[in-house]
């Protein structure tokens, strides 16, 4: 009976929990940031609200109810990380390609050795042979190193890069292009107007201020204990930072909303923005725009690949008059992140 009981509260409680994560993205984190957390915790409430049907599917099935009323509730959040649509593969003749990757500097073909960083390297260029006949590549985490090698790869492309970090890279025609200053140079904001079949369009490869914890979790995954003062601290550290940098992000995200709505052209987004679908800055950058996965993606969105399950934070927006018709995350380890990409159509 007790232990009945407490899973009964530990089913409400977490129920709780789920429907303050719901909340989160209304909710500026510079007026409560606490809720970005619940938003960000969502994937594991997620799955607790799961293991708690199967544990009452068993035990008691009347409060069942619990956690399927807090998931029906939450659906149009889960489509956000979980997508379950067919593609539509018809070519158009308005149709054109965009891949967004963060690239973490192409660590993954950097070594000291040189024979190895010759391997490395040129692992990593057969990658990028794999883009060579999309549009638009949006690239994020770009320092000197990957700038080189992206030169390299894509020879002949016209660039837009201005050494803070994101890039842009297109076969087609830039007619003018700019920055959102963010004040650093790792987190940045670039923009170009690219003619494409005729038209033009407004492409945005952008890369929000960093939680700078995910070393931190993995470290607390692997050898965190609940019993141990250091687990605590490290945890409250890391509340700490998300805190800061989750308002950091917010205003970041409000800077690239103002610049896209007096765009005088339809407008592409590709970038990582550090946070989940359930975030403030996700609601905020969204709001009138489309999500490639929510539109066309299918199964999974993990874009992280890091210990962090079900994290998606790397995305492809549109106008709504640019349609997706087909979305992929590229599940390859050339990065902590995966690769985004879509087919497009600028319907009007």
């Amino acid at each position: 009976m007790f232990i009945k009981k407490l899973l009964l509260l530990s089913n409400i409680l977490l129920a709780i929990a789920s429907v303050l994560s719901y909340l989160s993205p209304q909710i500026d984190p510079e007026q409560f940031w606490i809720l970005s957390f619940f938003g960000l915790s969502f994937p594991l409430l997620l799955i607790g609200n799961l293991i708690f049907i199967l544990i009452w599917l068993f035990i008691e099935l009347k409060y069942v109810f619990i956690s399927l009323l807090t998931l029906a509730c939450g659906w149009v959040f889960i489509k956000g990380f979980f997508a379950f649509n067919s593609e539509r593969l018809n070519a158009g003749p308005k149709d054109f390609s965009v891949v967004s990757f963060n690239i973490s500097n192409a660590l993954s073909a950097y070594d000291k050795v040189a024979d190895a960083r010759k391997v490395k390297t040129k692992n990593m260029e057969g990658f990028f042979n794999r883009f060579k006949d999309e549009d638009i590549l949006c690239f994020q985490e770009v320092g000197p190193f990957a700038s080189e090698l992206l030169k390299k790869s894509f020879h002949g492309w016209n660039m837009h890069y201005l050494k803070k970090g994101s890039i842009i890279l297109t076969r087609h025609k830039i007619i003018k292009s700019g920055q959102i200053d963010f004040g650093t140079i790792t987190n940045s904001c670039l923009w170009a107007d690219i003619v494409v079949n005729f038209d033009t369009i407004r492409v945005y490869s952008f890369h929000l201020q960093s939680n700078k914890i995910s070393r931190d979790a993995d470290e607390m995954i692997e050898n965190g204990h609940l019993n141990d003062k250091k687990t605590w601290l490290g945890i409250k550290s890391m509340l700490s930072k998300y805190k800061q940098f989750h308002i950091k992000r917010s205003a970041q995200a409000k800077l690239i909303k103002t610049h896209l709505n007096i765009s005088p052209y339809p407008v592409i987004l590709g970038g990582d923005l550090n946070d989940t679908p359930l975030s403030f800055t996700y609601g905020h950058l969204s709001r009138g725009l489309s999500d490639a996965f929510y539109e066309k993606g299918t199964g999974i969105g993990t874009t992280y690949s890091g210990k962090i399950p079900f994290l998606r934070i790397d995305y492809l927006f549109s106008s709504p008059d640019i349609k997706a018709k087909k979305f992929q995350v590229l599940k390859e380890n050339f990065s902590d992140h995966y690769p985004v990409a879509a087919l497009f159509s600028l319907e009007n």
